[in-house]
């Protein structure tokens, strides 16, 4: 049996020097090499041990550079991984889109799941809860260099701030005094998206904030 293990060890081993990502799923290794789930699971728990594998959460792993992969997992990109459905919001997604001037160190994320917050060997994470339902509103499919994760757009982003942080503003003001925005780095707020978040959120006071909004930006 310790023969067959250090075989399949060894072969999983070889199949991850080139893998395509540096994360590493229990429904990945199934795919990667055959055998029982109690063999594929000794496989993964001696890599662990021998510092090739480091655990970030049950069913996730991530591959160290002690077989050879030096990519460094990006943040954005793992915390989809780690909790999902979600995308990157709230302070990340504004820090990422230039808003506020603030280094952000928790990696912040909305989902359509329960509040949860995450600590990790590669960071801290949080994710706020808001509306399932078309979830995905006003959310782009981020490409940057080898990482993909999905971003809130810049105003998708200040709403779920207000909408999860459950703040009654209805003008700039606070957000340039609270959240030290750049107002000059604002998109125009379009009329349509005001519409597609209006009906989004289905919240009076989200409501206000955007309508308010409208009227006080011009450009």
């Amino acid at each position: 049996m310790t023969v067959l293990v250090d075989y399949m060890t060894n072969s999983l081993e070889r199949k991850l020097r080139n893998y395509p990502h540096p994360y590493l799923t229990d429904s990945e290794v199934e795919n990667l090499i055959d055998g029982t789930r109690d063999s594929r699971y000794s496989k993964v728990k001696r890599m662990l041990a021998q510092g090739k594998l480091l655990h970030i959460k049950r069913g996730l792993y991530c591959i160290t550079d002690e077989i050879g992969y030096f990519k460094k997992p990006h943040p954005f990109e793992l915390a989809q991984y780690i909790y999902g459905p979600s995308f990157i919001s709230l302070e990340s997604a504004l820090s990422y889109h230039n808003l506020i001037p603030e280094a952000v160190y928790t990696t912040t994320s909305a989902t359509g799941k329960r509040f949860k917050e995450i600590k990790t060997p590669l960071g801290h994470f949080s994710y706020q809860q808001v509306p399932l339902k078309d979830l995905y509103t006003e959310v782009a499919l981020i490409k940057d260099n080898e990482n993909t994760f999905f971003m809130a757009k810049p105003w998708r982003a200040i709403c779920d701030y207000i909408y999860c942080h459950r703040k009654n503003w209805y003008s700039l003001d606070p957000l340039i005094k609270s959240l030290r925005i750049n107002v000059e780095n604002l998109p125009h707020l379009r009329h349509e998206e005001i519409q597609l978040l209006d009906e989004y959120y289905h919240q009076n006071r989200m409501s206000r904030f955007l309508k308010n909004i409208q009227k006080e930006i011009k450009r």
